[in-house]
């Protein structure tokens, strides 16, 4: 319950810092830092795209002809890429901010700049569980496969 109602203050607060600071994407630095747009990025994309997929998943279940289809690597996938891209981003855009730009934020986007860094904190942590399950994914898939074709282990034999 607590992790429910700290997550609706981020997103309530993320939108307002869109809301207030929306001129700071006009700023002369934003060209270079663009954290406006990157705040809207990670309170729209990876809410809507879970919701997305949300509805693909209960349409698939919906339809009797794919119960015994595998389809969830289509519904695994997305959001894990999404949370290392927009980690791996965020670390860019934090990293490449010149003090400068910095200061300008502190001084003028003080709530946007507070939620950018938030945002990429979250999103590096996000990113660190999204590589680990594309690796148990990827492994996952492997033996999948390994096992449909047959491939032995080195070391591994097979007795009759």
């Amino acid at each position: 319950m607590i992790f429910l109602l700290l997550f609706v203050a981020y997103f309530v607060i993320g939108v307002v810092a869109l809301a207030v600071d929306a001129e700071a994407m006009d700023a002369e630095c934003a060209a270079d830092s663009w954290i406006w747009l990157y705040a809207l990025l990670v309170i729209v994309i990876p809410t809507s795209l879970g919701f997305v997929l949300s509805l693909v998943e209960a349409g698939l279940k919906m339809i009797p002809q794919l119960e015994g289809v595998k389809y969830d690597v289509f519904l695994i996938l997305p959001p894990p890429i999404l949370m290392v891209v927009l980690g791996i981003l965020g670390i860019v855009l934090w990293g490449g901010m010149t003090d400068e730009c910095d200061d300008f934020y502190g001084a003028n986007h003080g709530l946007l700049l507070g939620v950018f860094h938030i945002q990429v904190l979250i999103m590096c942590i996000a990113s660190v569980f999204g590589t680990i399950t594309l690796i148990g994914f990827c492994a996952d898939l492997f033996n999948d496969l390994a096992s449909k074709v047959g491939y032995d282990a080195p070391g591994e034999t097979k007795s009759a």
